[in-house]
Parts: structure tokens; C-alpha cells; sequence
């Protein structure tokens, strides 16, 4: 029921993006802020358990994984947050593509965070 949610919020938010996307050039310039998100991506990508073998590494390098995975999304709602407050003008837009990147980030987040600790 949740990942419907998430879905539908996720779409919700694309569709917000694309009907409030600024017009004027000077107000797109005051976009380029979130284009830092692609940091988060990488960070929860690169640290996760799809891209490093968890089975062949120690308990403390999965740690280590996971706390990548944590300051993924945290590094993300931040950046988020100073794009949203940059934006004036597009402050909408801003939201709505923060929305639209903090929600698959989580959902890869959660899914990283249950492969390398089945327990939590």
C-alpha cells in the first residue's frame, strides 16, 4: 500500500514539475541549485550493495555502507532545502523536484538498507 503512495505522490510531483516549470530564463539560473542532487544519486548508488559486494566485505565496512546510505538522504533534503530557499520565483517548481528526487532516493535508500542489514 505504501510503495502505491509513494507512486502516486512520485507522479504527482513530475506532474507539478513539468505544469510549473518557470518560463523565464532568470528564474530557470535560480534552479541550478538542485542540480546538486545528482551528489545524493551517486553517493547511494556508489556506497550500496548494488555496486559493492557486501558478502565479501567485514562488518565494518557495511556499517560504513550504511551510514553512506543515511547521508545520502540527508545530503539530499538539504540540498533540496537550499534550492527551495534559492528559488525565488520557482518555489514550486523547487518543491515539486525535490518531492520528485527524495522519494526514489528513499525507496533505494530503504531497499540498499535491508540488503546489507536483513534484521533492521
Amino acid at each position: 500500500m505504501l510503495i502505491w503512495v509513494l507512486l502516486l505522490a512520485w507522479i504527482g510531483s513530475v506532474v507539478i514539475v513539468v505544469r510549473s516549470f518557470p518560463r523565464a530564463t532568470k528564474v530557470r539560473r535560480r534552479l541550478q541549485t538542485l542540480s546538486f542532487m545528482i551528489i545524493p544519486w551517486g553517493l547511494a548508488i556508489l556506497s550500496g550493495p548494488f555496486v559493492i559486494d557486501h558478502h565479501a566485505v567485514g562488518t565494518h565496512i557495511r556499517e560504513r555502507m550504511m551510514i553512506g546510505q543515511y547521508a545520502a538522504i540527508a545530503l539530499l533534503c538539504f540540498i533540496a532545502a537550499v534550492g527551495i530557499v534559492r528559488a525565488h520565483g520557482a518555489r514550486l517548481c523547487a518543491w515539486a523536484i525535490g518531492v520528485a528526487n527524495i522519494i526514489p532516493v528513499f525507496l533505494l535508500v530503504s531497499v540498499s538498507v535491508i540488503i546489507l542489514d536483513p534484521g533492521s
